[in-house]
């Protein structure tokens, strides 16, 4: 009888989890992520690396269109860090954006977290990524996000896909660089080279055994996920006698573009169509930088092989691809002026026309003055970078943690933000000069703050990037977190408000979540403020980031409790910790 009941109750608890098996959304998603030291060897040496689950890169996250996802972190590194999902907007979610001190504290060694990842409107590639000082330089990954079930792709659905992510190797610890890099005030230290899918390729030394190779059939289309997880690099990339046709760019679908390279910033991403056309063979892809810059950059080029299924032999020679100078910004440039929106029924356009806050911001590296001259930078200065010459300093208690109690009536001694930050950020630069062309000295020294940029609920938004001459002039992918967002226009020199916006896209611009701004040029972004929460703005390239080229948009609560703030999490990281 007691066996009888067993299996009877057995049977009962098997037909319960069947039930909540069935009962459990299908576009729900769950993950762990193990944050661990694992070692790696490449380029000769062998080096502790922080991985997620062991594997550089890490895990790929796979959703369809408006699905949510529940990661859990679980931090068995050494130090604390948080986790971003780069161009997932998060609509009212800001608790799970990621970047440290911003929207969240890290969690700390030992410790978890769940994030809820809402997905909304994105569609395509993604990537998710560390936000804690250098620690994304191996803890990231691809997000790739499907079409709803029942739709296709705006495309001939390709045979395969492939995600390729283009990263960065240093033989020192990357943490050491970083920390030497603020300690000094000085430039930090180049990588030693760059990766695809986590392999430098033949060109390293001790690499050429364990190249990444792409299997592909003569006469299928594949698709293939690129992914710029470069830390301080923007990069071009191409395939060897191969044509690349780009149908997407940071969860959008564009107008094809069919070219021989591309040129994609640290923090963007793109999916392009690759037919296997050739005479089956080994053929090169390759990737090297994109530097129009006076400083020191990575000038080492990755390589994979794509290599055809079928009965040949093995070239001796493998052919390359003709990339672009590492220079020529006219490569670079003659190829982001070609991204369009599809702008199809399926995928329509709403560019916002009626404009009703504007902010124009400059960009630049600056120096900070450091006593007696004792800093590693320029005449012993500190390297520096500013936005509307502010450089960011970023607080030890998060933004969102202070601005949501201020929502809520608890006020700290020194005002409702709680000292944590001010709320000043100007629209406009202290003052305005000829930005890109001879700047002297008057901008060299930024001032430093925790200023941040309110805006009211559904303000129709324009932000003018102006790129300044000030000290290293060169190109900056900017990324703001929550948005997808227009860009309407770039152009060279100053920007000029009686002509510049004759020039404007409004029909078909790239919606984009990541986008550069011109050397001593300018761009122009333009989307509605509809998700409130705090959002990070800030640079892509990691040093300058690092320098202070930041700032934090907070968008205001709407009028309704569905146009508000989530609540927070209950296992929010706690602030106590440094």
């Amino acid at each position: 009888m007691g066996f009888v009941l067993r299996v009877f109750g057995f049977i009962l608890l098997l037909d319960e989890l069947l039930l909540c098996m069935a009962a459990k959304p299908a576009n729900v998603h769950y993950y762990d992520f193990v944050v661990k030291e694992t070692n790696y060897t490449k380029l000769c040496s062998t080096k502790s690396i922080l991985t997620v689950n062991g594997s550089f890169p890490g895990p790929t996250i796979t959703v369809r269109r408006g699905d949510t996802a529940y990661v859990t972190v679980h931090n068995h590194g050494l130090y604390g860090l948080t986790i971003h999902w780069h161009g997932v907007k998060q609509p009212r979610n800001p608790w799970s954006d990621g970047p440290e001190n911003i929207t969240q504290c890290p969690i700390q060694a030992g410790a978890n977290f769940t994030y809820q990842v809402i997905f909304s409107d994105e569609e395509g590639t993604l990537w998710w990524h560390a936000h804690s000082d250098w620690t994304r330089a191996t803890v990231h990954g691809a997000i790739i996000i499907l079409p709803p079930n029942g739709k296709n792709y705006p495309y001939s659905t390709p045979f395969a896909q492939e995600t390729i992510i283009l990263a960065s190797w240093y033989k020192a610890d990357v943490m050491a660089v970083y920390d030497e890099a603020v300690t000094t005030g000085g430039d930090p230290n180049t990588s030693d080279a760059f990766t695809i899918n986590g392999q430098p390729g033949d060109l390293y030394d001790c690499s050429n055994e364990t190249t990444y190779r792409i299997l592909v059939n003569y006469g299928k289309t594949y698709l293939f996920r690129i992914i710029n997880a470069v830390m301080n690099e923007q990069q071009f990339f191409g395939i060897a006698k191969h044509k690349i046709t780009v149908v997407g760019t940071d969860g959008e679908y564009i107008k094809p573009i069919t070219t021989d390279y591309i040129m994609i910033s640290p923090g963007q991403t793109m999916d392009v169509l690759v037919t296997a056309n050739q005479k089956p063979s080994y053929y090169y892809m390759a990737s090297s930088a994109f530097a129009d810059a006076n400083a020191s950059f990575d000038n080492t080029t990755t390589t994979a092989i794509l290599q055809y299924n079928a009965n040949y032999t093995p070239p001796s020679t493998i052919p390359s691809p003709s990339l672009p100078s590492y220079s020529d910004r006219e490569a670079a440039e003659n190829f982001t002026s070609k991204l369009r929106s599809l702008a199809s029924k399926e995928h329509p356009v709403s560019v916002p026309k009626n404009v009703t806050k504007k902010m124009f911001i400059s960009v630049s590296v600056n120096q900070e003055l450091c006593p007696n001259a004792s800093c590693s930078g320029p005449n012993g200065t500190r390297l520096s970078a500013s936005l509307n010459n502010i450089s960011f300093e970023t607080p030890t208690i998060d933004i969102l943690q202070a601005y949501y109690r201020s929502l809520n009536g608890h006020q700290g001694k020194k005002g409702s933000n709680n000292g944590i930050y001010t709320t000043d950020f100007p629209i406009n630069p202290p003052y305005f000069y000829n930005f890109t062309g001879d700047v002297g000295n008057n901008t060299m020294n930024p001032s430093l703050g925790t200023k941040v940029k309110l805006i009211n609920y559904m303000e129709q938004v324009e932000i003018v990037f102006q790129g300044t001459n000030v000290m290293a002039p060169e190109n900056h992918p900017m990324h703001l977190h929550g948005f997808s967002f227009y860009l309407v226009g770039t152009g060279s020199g100053n920007f000029n408000y009686k002509t510049s916006p004759k020039s404007y896209n409004l029909v078909d611009p790239p919606k984009v979540n990541t986008f550069g701004v011109p050397k001593n040029g300018w761009a122009t972004i333009r989307f509605v403020a509809d998700n409130p929460g705090v959002w990070f703005m800030h640079c892509h390239l990691e040093r300058h980031a690092t320098w202070g080229m930041n700032t934090v948009i907070i968008v205001k609560n709407g009028p309704t409790s569905r146009t508000s703030i989530l609540p927070p999490p209950d296992n929010l990281p706690s602030c106590s910790k440094s």
